[in-house]
């Protein structure tokens, strides 16, 4: 194509020389020979320029419209993809924030049942501890009276020999019995500690 344009615009070229050379021997421009190399050389610019026109249509415009077509639509599929994409990932912040929120209540409802849940094992503690210091209040109570029970014991036995002993000693002229002596005093201080509230 490019070789045809060239070889017509030589041809072209060269009958304008040829005009301008003729038109160069006669005297006069407004002649009528010199009006109808007018006509002929506006004639064949016409045809040239549409020949061109043509020609350049066929080779460069066509395949530029179509070039320019092809690009309109690629970036008319990216910008609906990145659409897309700007909705998927809209919709994915979306479920993301839902699930934030989801989680983030979840996560409250778990430390409030793990602060009720503290609060009642406190609480169980608390009881059972009481309890327990309540049977070792009581177990230490029952030791308490069991060992003053037993010291009272030896103690009446001790009080009963010693005050059989002061009553030997003072009645060791008289003929008395021992034995009996004790056993009363042994009575005295049973009674004496019914009294007392043991």
């Amino acid at each position: 194509m490019y070789l045809a344009v060239k070889a017509l615009s030589l041809v072209n070229a060269q009958y304008l020389f040829r005009l301008a050379e003729e038109a160069e021997e006669e005297s006069s421009l407004l002649s009528p020979d010199q009006m109808a190399h007018y006509a002929v050389t506006a004639l064949w610019t016409i045809i040239n320029v549409l020949v061109a026109y043509i020609i350049l249509k066929m080779v460069l415009f066509k395949p530029m419209i179509k070039l320019i077509k092809k690009r309109k639509e690629a970036i008319t599929q990216e910008v609906s993809g990145a659409e897309e994409k700007e909705k998927q990932a809209s919709e994915k912040l979306e479920e993301a924030t839902k699930k934030l929120d989801a989680s983030h209540e979840e996560a409250m409802q778990i430390i409030a049942d793990a602060r009720t849940q503290a609060e009642k094992q406190s609480e169980t503690i608390i009881e059972t501890a009481k309890k327990e210091a309540q049977e070792i209040r009581d177990r230490a109570e029952e030791d308490a009276k069991r060992t003053r029970k037993a010291m009272m014991e030896e103690m009446k036995d001790e009080v009963a020999d010693l005050a059989v002993s002061i009553a030997g000693r003072i009645l060791s002229g008289n003929n008395v019995d021992e034995a009996a002596l004790r056993e009363k005093a042994l009575k005295e201080l049973q009674s004496a500690e019914v009294k007392t509230g043991e």
